[in-house]
């Protein structure tokens, strides 16, 4: 049922902006990338894009909201899905009933990307409003709303650290422009495939760095939409004879134009995954060839598992030619990003918090496997839990009470963590 596919466009383009709520902006989103042709020409593509601004933060599912229910609820047949395009597009335009502020050209907001605090550097849309309509009506390449590539590399240079994985970004970027002005000049490219394989443990950017090599491959002109799509194992294996290729299948199709971000992708081919999980590799190989013009995959994991991985099969040997690896965030590092969260929910750090922090963290490293950037948004959220509490003691909140976060708010170290601590000195 259309209302069904809807849905599931609306949870994954919510997902892929790290949006924790399903809300009618991605509704309206949804509903013009399901409905193709048939989508109402006057609703214009970068304005719905620029309700989507600013990415946000969430590494959860995304919850449907109310709202969205009840507009999802309303949609059974292309004409309703349609009807749904025009209501939508008039409640959340300017001086609509649920109007965003977001602005219509699509300029990007200071925010928190993964975990990481952007300093506002924003993304201009240039494509014009008939290009719009005819993405819309048609979904051709040749009219999909460009983005200004140094707009994008801001946003990158201005996430936390990643200093490495920002300059192997730059690289590949960098042969595939100079591959676009050697086939204009009439000269021979040098092969440089799409894929990349993201190496590192949880929590250090791989999910925010994936966007917005989706963005700067649209800004460039290597897939027609630029869009991230994130799966699992789970999303892409069946537990039946025949269906994961038919799952496959349908994940792609919602990718084509764009990035699929494969994440813990080593989870189809270890042991014990079993046939399925060689039929999603098998099947996987072959849709990246038949999409290789307009389909780029990164597959993201521990670096030994993904080492693995792509050699149990030949076909991703031979088109996953670049690896990127996401080193651990320092301590400091990770006091930012902690910083990034208290300005995004607009809360100030007392006195010695800092430093309380950077010592937690660095506890935290000591120990390994903690979970980096969304260890600090756990702190976070303790701290904030933790201060709450706190004002409401004598039974009401303030909201003086709740300005600035106190070095008492923040969690005790925790006992495992303790207990684990090495004794002795660390190997240099």
């Amino acid at each position: 049922m259309i209302r069904d596919r809807v849905r599931d466009e609306a949870v994954a383009v919510a997902k892929a902006w790290s949006h924790p709520t399903v809300e009618l902006r991605h509704v309206l989103w949804a509903l013009i990338h399901v409905l193709g042709p048939a989508a109402p020409a006057e609703v214009s593509l970068a304005t719905v894009k620029g309700y989507l601004e600013p990415a946000g933060s969430s590494y959860m599912t995304p919850v449907v909201s109310p709202p969205a229910e009840a507009a999802l609820a309303a949609i059974d047949t292309e004409a309703s899905a349609v009807a749904a395009v025009l209501e939508l597009a008039k409640r959340l335009g300017p001086g609509g009933a649920d109007a965003t502020g977001a602005d219509p050209a699509g300029q990007t907001d200071a925010a928190i990307a993964g975990g990481s605090a952007s300093s506002g550097a924003s993304a201009t849309t240039t494509a014009t409003t008939t290009e719009d309509a005819d993405v819309a009506r048609t979904g051709h390449p040749a009219a999909r709303t460009h983005e200004s590539t140094d707009a994008i590399l801001a946003e990158l240079d201005a996430l936390i650290g990643l200093g490495a994985v920002k300059a192997a970004v730059r690289r590949l970027i960098a042969v595939h422009l100079l591959n676009t002005e050697r086939r204009e000049a009439g000269l021979p490219e040098v092969n440089a495939s799409l894929h990349v394989v993201f190496t590192g443990n949880p929590g250090t950017g791989k999910t925010t760095v994936a966007r917005i090599i989706a963005r700067l491959y649209g800004s460039i002109g290597l897939v027609s939409r630029g869009h991230l799509v994130e799966v699992s194992r789970a999303d892409l294996v069946a537990g039946y004879v025949g269906q994961t290729a038919l799952k496959v299948q349908a994940v792609v199709d919602r990718s084509v134009g764009g990035v699929l971000f494969i994440d813990e992708a080593y989870a189809l081919s270890t042991e014990g995954s079993g046939e399925f999980g060689a039929e999603a590799v098998a099947t996987l190989v072959k849709l990246m060839e038949d999409h290789r013009d307009d389909l780029a995959v990164i597959a993201a994991g521990y670096p030994e598992e993904m080492r693995r991985f792509i050699d149990s099969n030949p076909g991703l040997r031979s088109r996953f030619t670049h690896t990127i690896d996401f080193p651990d965030y320092s301590a400091p590092e990770l006091v930012q990003v902690f910083e990034g969260f208290a300005v995004a929910a607009r809360v100030r750090l007392g006195e010695g918090v800092p430093e309380r922090l950077g010592h937690l963290f660095v506890t935290a490293l000591e120990i390994g496997n903690f979970g980096n950037a969304r260890y600090a948004r756990s702190l976070f959220e303790q701290a904030y839990a933790n201060m709450a509490t706190r004002a409401l003691a004598d039974g009401h909140i303030g909201l003086e009470e709740v300005e600035e976060l106190l070095a008492v708010d923040l969690p005790p170290e925790d006992p495992f963590t303790t207990a684990s601590r090495r004794i002795g000195f660390r190997p240099r």
